[in-house]
């Protein structure tokens, strides 16, 4: 989806491109609409987007500010709407809903409709249609973990190892913090900060069996011990072992 958001009281000037035919030397522009790049881009399109689907009679949810829902056709089941920048996700159990949905949508400027969604946000969405009308999805992230053990440099791993993601004997509260130069802390602390990034990323997602050592990992992040790091690691290794794996729904019991 691409329309730039109408720029506020503020005003905007850059330079024209170098050699651009319809600028004369000492001339600049005066933005109207915000760029990519603008600080104030994603506040203004967010808002420009969350006051269209308001516009449909959607309401914003109190706790995700990006997620929408609402009834757009009365008697109909309602809609629901997850946005990240430009990028939206909506479903509803009325195929009538979601043409309205489009044809609302599209009022506020260009928009690509790409069909059933086969990944989100890193997220991928394999769906199975039954014959008796019965749909199940399962939610994976395995792109994402490759790419973390891949820049964790985890090439191979038994199969029968790490089958939980806590290894134990090794209390992730109790690892002693080994004296270190500033620059190793620095560094030690920018490692575990990433992984543990990425690890909780995943917890809240598709891999909520990592969210117990994840969450205690989260609570070293201002002072890591190499201990830590290799706990976090460990937790990767699982994850390695596991990345097939995700969340499954059906929609009857």
């Amino acid at each position: 989806m691409s329309t730039p958001a109408i720029l506020p009281e503020e005003e905007y000037f850059l330079r024209p491109p170098s050699g651009c035919p319809r600028s004369q030397p000492g001339q600049y522009w005066r933005l109207l609409r915000s760029l990519y790049g603008l600080k104030r881009a994603p506040k203004l399109w967010f808002e420009m987007l969350s006051n269209h689907l308001k516009s449909m009679g959607l309401t914003c949810s109190d706790t995700s500010p990006c997620l929408f829902t609402g009834v757009l056709l009365p008697g109909h089941p309602p809609i629901y709407v997850g946005i990240y920048v430009d990028d939206i996700i909506y479903f509803s159990s009325s195929n009538a809903v979601e043409q309205q949905f489009e044809a609302s949508l599209s009022t506020i400027g260009t928009v690509d409709f790409m069909g059933q969604v086969s990944l989100f946000l890193g997220t991928e969405f394999s769906w199975i249609h039954h014959p008796d009308g019965h749909v199940t999805v399962s939610l994976t992230q395995q792109s994402f973990i490759e790419t973390l053990i891949e820049s964790l440099g985890i090439t191979s791993l038994r199969s029968s190892s790490f089958t939980t993601p806590y290894q134990s004997g090794k209390s992730i509260d109790f690892f002693i913090h080994e004296s270190l130069s500033s620059t190793a802390r620095d560094d030690l602390q920018l490692q575990y900060q990433s992984l543990v990034g990425g690890l909780n990323w995943l917890a809240h997602t598709t891999h909520p069996d990592i969210s117990t050592a994840v969450s205690l990992l989260a609570q070293h992040q201002s002072n890591p011990s190499s201990g830590h790091l290799a706990s976090a690691r460990y937790v990767a290794q699982y994850l390695a072992n596991t990345k097939t794996l995700g969340i499954y729904f059906m929609s009857k019991k």
